[in-house]
């Protein structure tokens, strides 16, 4: 007999797994395939028109600078797949699972960090490279960048919670 909410489990599962594999994929074809897009992003953020100087080379470096945080993003999404994959099973409050939902909840927490980290960055490195620009560092931390991170400390919160809770049964379940 199925368990109850095991189909959901499993689409998001697979959720995850496409998720995963799209994050670094985009950004790598975002920077070296289609910089149109990268360009436009450019252009929208800074006003400048001319991006003649957006070269390859540089291109290579803004990639560099987006890749972390796209990587970060593949590990959280694997490990809420691995979590999603034991309760599509019915072992929601299994360890393996438990692991997988916690190291989530800690790659939220450090995206949460790491994205305004990478925004300077890429500003700073992209201004550098401009003609005329000098080298700017511009570090936004806005209110949706605070509630990601208090989200993300829920998150770990509730891990912990559920791995203590996971413990004291585990310890009941060997004296009984």
């Amino acid at each position: 007999m199925p368990v109850k909410g095991s189909a959901l489990a499993t689409v998001l599962a697979w959720a995850c797994l496409l998720g995963a594999a799209a994050a670094p994929l985009f950004q790598t074809l975002s920077w070296l395939v289609f910089p149109d897009f990268i360009e436009r992003l450019i252009m929208s953020a800074s006003g400048t028109q001319d991006l003649s100087w957006l070269e390859l080379p540089i291109r290579l470096g803004g990639m560099a600078i987006c890749l972390p945080v796209a990587l970060v993003t593949s590990y959280a999404l694997l490990n809420l797949r691995s979590f999603f994959r034991h309760t599509s099973h019915g072992r929601t409050f299994s360890r393996r699972a438990l692991v997988g939902f916690k190291v989530f909840a800690w790659s939220v927490a450090a995206l949460a960090i790491l994205v305004p980290l990478q925004g300077a960055a890429l500003s700073a490195f992209l201004s550098w490279c401009a003609p005329g620009e000098g080298g700017q560092l511009q570090l936004e931390l806005g209110s949706d960048d605070l509630t990601t991170l208090f989200v993300a400390l829920v998150f770990v919160s509730v891990a912990h919670l559920l791995d203590r809770a996971c413990a004291q049964q585990d310890e009941l379940d060997s004296i009984i």
